[in-house]
Order: C-alpha cells, then sequence, then structure tokens
C-alpha cells in the first residue's frame, strides 16, 4: 500500500544502545517488569516502525523523520526504568549515554542529532532513500522509506546547554539559528517544533509527559518570548515550517494572531504533524474540567472527557476526546486550513482521547467515575488565558462525558477492536465538522488532513494499531465504516454525503502528504 507518515522516530531506540545498530527491532521480550504508573511499558517499548517493515509495504513509502535530541530531564528520569529491563536487554538502554546527555557531555546538535542520529539515516542508502527536488521528476521508488526530515525541539539545535531554568535562563537564539543552517546544508528539513517536553526560553510548552515524574517536566512559561519570534522568523526565511505540536495554547494562539497581524512577511503555513483534538473550542473547554487544584507554580488539572453526546452516539461503544491543551481546539484546526497548513493524525491512543481502566489513577485524584485527562498548566498562562472559577465545570456531567462503567462496557461486553478504531474515526469526523463548521467546503478540508502516527516516538499505540503494519487493516476499517459512523451522527449527517470516501481514503494514507511534501522541495 502506498503510505505517508508526517512525523515518525524510525530509530530513535536503537540509538540508546552502547553500540547502536539500526537494523535491530526493540521486543516487549526486553521487558522484565512493568512500572505501577505505566501498565503498557511492553506495548509501548515494542518496534512499532521499522525500515524493513516499510520496505515490505512494497508500494511507495514517505516518511517524516524526527532528528530529536533527549532533553536532559528526561535521561536522567528514564534512568531509573532501566530496572524494567532483562539484563540481557539493558544494554539498548545505555547508563553511560543517558548520563552522558544528563550532563551535557553528549551535545544535543553535534553529538545526537548530527554524529548519532542523523548520520545513522544518511549512512544507510539501501533502507533509506533522502529526497530532493529531484525526487519528484521520476517515481518515488520503492520497497524502502522514502524520507524528509524534522526537528522535534528547538533545544536540539543547542550544544552550549542542555536544559535552561526559566525566568533567569535561556537558549541562544543565534546558537540555534546556526546550527539550523549547518544542518540545512546537510538535510532537507520541512518543520520544526519550537518546544518539546521541558522548560524552553522560546515559548512556553504543553505537559505532555508520561513514563517518569511530572515535575521536571512542568511547564512554567507564559506564551510566546521575543527569542522564540526570532526563531520562527528564522524558520519562515529558510522555508522551513513551523510545527505546533507540543507548543502551549497560548504560545499557539499567539503565533496564529501575529501571523493574522502581518508580523511575520516571510510566514509559511502552520502545521500540527502528530496530533489529537480536545473536540471542543477553546472558549468552552473550562466547562469541562473537573478539577483545577494550584500547586506551587502550575495548576493541577483534571478534564472530564466529551462524548459529544447531543449528536446522539451509539452507546456503549462512543469514544472521547483527551481534553488536555497539548491537543488542537476548534478554531486552531480551522485556522490551519484556512491558511493551507496540514494536521497528521497521532496514532498515541492518549493523544486520541482513550483511557484505560488499567491506567494510573483513570479517574482522578477524587474519584466520582468519571474518565479524565491530566495536566499540568503554568499559572502565569492560567491567569493570561482568563480561565476563571465561574466557568469551570458547568458541562461535567455523567450524561456528556465518559465513565468508568462506560469505558468497561465499551472494552469488555462491546467489541474493543471497533471501539479504538473508532476514536480514530471520531478524529476524523470532528475535523470535517470543524471545517464544514467554519465555512470550508469538505472538498478543500479532505486535502488537508494525513497521518502522522509518532509511532516509535515513546508512544501507547491501540492494540490493534500498534504498528505501522497495522496500518494497512486501519485503512480498510475507515473504508469500509467512516460513511455508516458519519451518518449515525446528528451534525455529520447532513454533509456526510459530500465526502467522496474512496478518494479520502487515499488522500488520507497518501496522497496529502506526498503533494504537500512535493510542493514544498519544489518551492524552495
Amino acid at each position: 500500500m502506498k503510505y505517508f507518515d508526517f512525523h515518525t522516530h524510525i530509530i530513535l531506540k536503537q540509538l540508546f544502545d552502547d553500540h547502536p545498530n539500526i537494523d535491530t527491532r526493540i521486543s516487549p521480550n526486553d521487558i522484565a517488569g512493568v512500572p505501577k504508573n505505566c501498565s503498557d511499558l511492553p506495548q509501548i517499548i515494542r518496534a512499532q516502525i521499522h525500515q524493513s517493515q516499510l520496505a515490505e509495504m512494497e508500494d511507495e513509502v514517505i516518511i517524516g523523520v524526527a532528528l530529536y535530541a533527549v532533553e536532559s530531564n528526561l535521561a536522567r528520569e528514564v534512568i531509573p526504568l532501566r530496572q524494567f529491563l532483562r539484563k540481557t536487554a539493558e544494554h539498548k538502554l545505555s547508563l553511560t549515554l543517558l548520563n552522558n546527555i544528563g550532563n551535557n557531555t553528549c551535545k544535543s546538535f553535534t553529538d545526537f542529532i548530527l554524529n548519532r542520529t542523523l548520520d545513522s539515516y544518511l549512512q544507510a542508502p539501501l533502507s533509506f532513500n533522502v529526497l530532493s527536488t529531484q525526487s519528484f521528476d521520476a517515481p518515488i521508488r520503492k520497497n524502502m522509506a522514502n524520507i524528509f526530515f524534522v526537528v522535534e525541539g528547538c533545544h536540539s539545535f543547542v550544544d552550549t546547554v542542555n536544559e535552561v531554568i526559566l525566568p533567569d535562563q535561556r537558549y541562544n537564539p543565534e546558537e540555534i539559528i546556526r546550527n539550523l543552517d549547518l544542518l540545512l546544508t546537510k538535510a532537507p528539513v520541512l518543520a520544526v517544533n519550537l518546544t518539546h517536553m521541558q522548560q524552553s526560553s522560546l515559548c512556553n510548552h504543553a505537559f505532555g509527559i508520561q513514563l517518569t515524574k511530572n515535575e521536571p517536566f512542568y511547564p512554567l512559561g507564559d506564551g510566546l518570548t521575543d527569542d522564540g519570534r526570532q526563531v520562527a522568523r528564522a524558520l519562515f526565511s529558510r522555508k522551513v515550517h513551523v510545527d505546533l505540536k507540543h507548543m502551549s495554547y497560548q504560545s499557539r494562539r499567539e503565533l496564529r494572531n501575529e501571523i493574522d497581524a502581518g508580523n511575520y512577511p516571510d510566514a509559511m503555513p502552520l502545521l500540527c504533524t502528530h496530533a489529537g483534538f480536545t473536540g471542543v473550542p477553546f472558549e468552552e473547554w473550562p466547562a469541562y474540567i473537573r478539577l483545577a487544584r494550584p500547586l506551587e507554580k502550575v495548576m493541577y488539572v483534571e478534564t472530564a472527557k466529551t462524548m459529544q453526546t447531543h449528536n446522539m452516539p451509539r452507546r456503549p461503544g462512543a469514544p472521547a476526546f483527551n481534553m488536555t491543551t497539548i491537543n488542537l481546539f476548534d478554531e486552531e484546526i480551522a485556522w490551519i486550513v484556512q491558511h493551507g497548513g496540514m494536521i497528521g493524525l497521532s496514532m498515541d491512543r492518549r493523544i486520541l482521547g482513550y483511557v484505560s481502566r488499567f491506567d494510573h489513577e483513570p479517574t482522578g485524584i477524587k474519584d466520582v467515575g468519571l474518565m479524565v485527562d491530566k495536566e499540568y498548566i503554568s499559572k502565569a498562562e492560567w491567569i493570561s488565558l482568563g480561565i476563571s472559577g465561574e466557568n469551570i465545570g458547568k458541562k461535567v456531567n455523567t450524561n456528556n462525558c465518559i465513565s468508568f462503567e462506560e469505558v468497561i462496557e465499551s472494552t469488555e461486553q462491546g467489541n474493543p477492536q471497533e471501539f479504538f478504531y473508532d476514536h480514530i474515526l471520531f478524529h476524523i469526523k470532528h475535523y470535517f465538522q470543524v471545517c464544514v463548521n467554519a465555512g470550508i467546503p469538505v472538498a478543500t478540508a479532505q486535502l488537508h488532513i494525513t497521518i502522522g502516527s509518532d509511532f516509535d516516538g515513546l508512544i501507547n499505540p491501540f492494540v490493534n494499531v500498534a504498528t505501522v503494519e497495522d496500518m494497512k487493516m486501519l485503512k480498510k476499517y475507515i473504508g469500509n465504516n467512516l460513511r455508516f459512523f458519519l451518518e449515525d451522527l446528528e451534525d455529520s449527517k447532513l454533509w456526510a454525503n459530500q465526502l467522496d470516501l474512496t478518494q479520502f481514503v487515499e488522500d488520507l494514507f497518501y496522497n496529502n502528504g506526498f503533494n504537500f511534501v512535493k510542493k514544498w522541495f519544489q518551492s524552495r
């Protein structure tokens, strides 16, 4: 099958080995135990995407591969996880490497990005074909991964420091831009995330860590900074897109508003390469907050999860959204499409809205039977966003928000595989509904969404979409079931017949990404 994926980490896990071998496959058999707060560790560890799997697709495959330098705090926090590996597999999570990342002996840009990651791709021409403008003058090569690059987090461009502690420390934007220019001489970089999982002086990030302690990854900033604006301008002037994923909502909103105000004359369309949706506009979001608890520098927030029951979904079996602010709000989806951008759908079941009964405290601190999503938001940004007590919690109820019992009914008494797949259908439906509500024709909307799985980026996938090998069955499921899903809901049944489903499935899994990347290469 033809396949496009906007955001992956094909060889990231292999790079943690004492002696990296990109042809190895990571297996759940390497796990000897499971941490209390992450019972799905074997599912996360297994090889979700590998060059051998892509070659077996026997058709055109185009993949965005992320160049990502592991953050210092993450390296330190991962060290205790080595205890859950079998003794024979401990070399696959090198203690020496993790310590060197933590103390900045292993430099983020020079050592991890250039020498350890990029070179691994460039030195494997039998597995990876690095795309160029000339690649599109002939048919795309088959039986291998045709790749372009994205950079996940501007910390990945920095050698001088491996973390900043706000508000007094900062990354040097000149160093970031200088190393960006160096990277561009070696590889095609289509997009860059301004931030990732830990504090940045470019912009505030959205909380999104799993596997480790939460405190080292608290967001403490407040929107976009002047250094972030400088880097964004540098990216745009070099024909590199900004990827909104991992930016806080306030940071994303400020960038959108400033582009609309004409502050970025070279602005490129914004992307969100591995996204999920909250299911609501931001103005409605506080109404789903079930708990907002102030800590020293952050707000701990639990949100109930809407199933959009006003559309009369079939229950049990109705999916819900992940309503944390790392996901896109309705106005952001519409803006990206209206400005010519592209959205890639993540295959992380957390991002897609599924909370398992076996997850850590799935109903939150004060168990009232509703499943919740959890995050930390900086107090400064909480104030800037104007979130007030009078708006909080008004739509939290058992009729509209998914409960613990309903998840059990949907997974243990219904068809769990259909329930998992339907989270993806729910996202596709919501994407189109937002576009229709914004006056965007269905035929236009279907050209601005693709797959951005984030496979092997330490995501937690559904068991039936656990690896890239499962995408063929997902494609078949969407083709066979999306029409019925749309016609079964009160709002989408009004426009469902406008969607050319056969064409859309091909667009989603290949054509949209191919056309976007081809246009980008030819415009450079």
